[in-house]
């Protein structure tokens, strides 16, 4: 069921678009087939016109998620097949909506590191403090939480749709009140830009893996033939 209202979903997006093929529509119903991993082929990766990322729950199956539409001022909204929706900035999940349980907001959003940790780093204030306001079993809760952040040695990361070069920006957090630490882990590009995160949304539930598959206006047919050359 979910599967069809996915492909319903694109149909509505596609609509839009005068280029809209057949191809499109099967990539999209193809990733979701089996209840079990979704998978964009690599030879289906450079014709799929829209940005997308794998999205996996600790334990859970790994999911194909869209970016539905960007949102002032850069806040990213990306909807899965269970109508379920990620809103991220800066590579951070900040709001969700459709979940069992669900992230509300997150307060001092403009100090977060990551959006200068990899691009001024002579400047970025490397300690956040903020808020989280989320539901669980339909009580609302309000936590403070303190990171501090490290930027770590560059790697050459495999992604989807090949080898790209990337940063190693480690978080260590601490949630108030339950006391409850975690590490989060993110891979960003020397623009800034953030590959691949495994980051903990709320506390006491399992980390959730974003993995980049495609991102419409990124080139990266030309590194990796730079990366060939050499």
């Amino acid at each position: 069921m979910y599967r069809y209202w996915f492909v319903f979903f694109f149909a509505i997006l596609l609509s839009a678009c005068t280029a809209v093929t057949e191809e499109v529509r099967a990539t999209v119903e193809y990733a979701f087939k089996s209840a079990e991993d979704a998978e964009l082929p690599p030879e289906k990766m450079e014709d799929f016109p829209y940005t997308s990322l794998y999205a996996r729950w600790q334990g859970k199956a790994r999911a194909l998620i869209i970016l539905g539409y960007v949102d002032k001022p850069n806040d990213w909204h990306f909807i899965t097949a269970d109508k379920e929706t990620l809103v991220l900035r800066n590579g951070r999940v900040i709001r969700t909506q459709g979940l069992e349980d669900n992230l509300r907001s997150i307060s001092n959003l403009g100090k977060d590191p990551l959006q200068c940790i990899i691009t001024s780093p002579e400047n970025c204030n490397r300690v956040w403090q903020r808020y989280y306001d989320y539901e669980v079993n339909g009580k609302t809760f309000s936590r403070k939480v303190r990171s501090t952040f490290s930027k770590d040695k560059s790697v050459t990361v495999e992604m989807p749709f090949g080898a790209v070069k990337a940063t190693v920006v480690t978080e260590e957090g601490r949630f108030s009140l339950t006391d409850e630490s975690f590490i989060n882990t993110y891979w960003i590009e020397d623009d800034g830009h953030v590959l691949k995160s495994e980051q903990k949304v709320l506390p006491q539930t399992p980390k959730l893996t974003l993995t980049q598959v495609t991102w419409i206006g990124r080139d990266y047919s030309a590194k990796a033939s730079e990366k060939n050359v050499k």
